[in-house]
């Protein structure tokens, strides 16, 4: 556990001995100031009401492979106007951590991917951190394409959420991490900074699920004193068992 702690904050750029001191970890962390959070930028420009679309009500496949074929194929999906570039989920079904972000990311290359490598990479180091292994985490995009300007207008924010659900119930995860402003805009309908606050509930055909918001490891890779924060952040959720 301390070595994967010690992976992750060095990959973020926060240089830190924990060898000397195995509890300077939390302590660091619940002593050091939080640091000053930047408020969001809004995510969307407003649109008249005069010109907003009806939500769409999309058919939702009952089981999961009909599902992720549907999202690899349906010409109604919202994104079929962005992009022919779609990215399917990832993982196994009934993971301890399901992971989510609003939007897919572009390589190097500019190949549409669930996270780029280096945001995967701080990803994985993360769930390390917290006793999830790469066998036991499943990674979905709330949305399955890229939009020109890496927006969503709000008036599709209802019709995704309720794909979001659908997914979740189907998929059935212990736990729920949510990345980004954008992201738990759509499914809690509270900015990053408010969501984070607490630990979040997700409500899916007959089951609840715990979720937490937290920075999108971009952020963190940009901003790395945001890392004792999304540590706290990480504590909220249930401890995942070794075995």
């Amino acid at each position: 556990m301390i070595h994967s702690l010690q992976d992750w904050w060095s990959l973020a750029g926060v240089e830190l001995d924990y060898t000397d001191h195995p509890g300077a970890l939390l302590a660091a962390a619940k002593a050091a100031p939080a640091p000053e959070v930047p408020q969001a930028a809004a995510v969307t420009e407003p649109v008249p009401e005069a010109v907003k679309i009806p939500a769409q009500n999309e058919r939702l496949p009952a089981s999961y492979p009909e599902f992720v074929d549907w999202l690899a194929s349906d010409e109604d999906l919202i994104e079929s106007s962005w992009s022919n570039q779609r990215v399917a989920p990832q993982g196994v079904l009934e993971p301890e951590v399901m992971v989510v972000s609003a939007l897919p990311e572009k390589n190097r290359n500019g190949e549409v991917q669930l996270f780029n490598p280096e945001n995967r990479k701080l990803l994985e180091k993360m769930l390390a951190a917290i006793g999830c292994d790469s066998h036991q985490f499943y990674l979905a995009n709330i949305a399955t394409s890229l939009p020109y300007d890496g927006r969503i207008d709000e008036q599709h924010w209802p019709t995704l959420k309720t794909r979001f659900l659908h997914h979740v119930g189907l998929v059935r995860p212990n736990r729920v991490i949510c990345f980004g402003d954008l992201a738990a805009k759509i499914i809690f309908g509270q900015d990053l900074l408010t969501a984070r606050k607490n630990k979040q509930f997700i409500n899916h055909s007959s089951s609840q699920t715990e979720a937490i918001v937290t920075f999108h490891p971009r952020i963190l890779i940009e901003r790395p004193l945001f890392k004792a924060e999304a540590w706290k952040d990480l504590q909220m959720l249930t401890r995942i068992s070794a075995s």
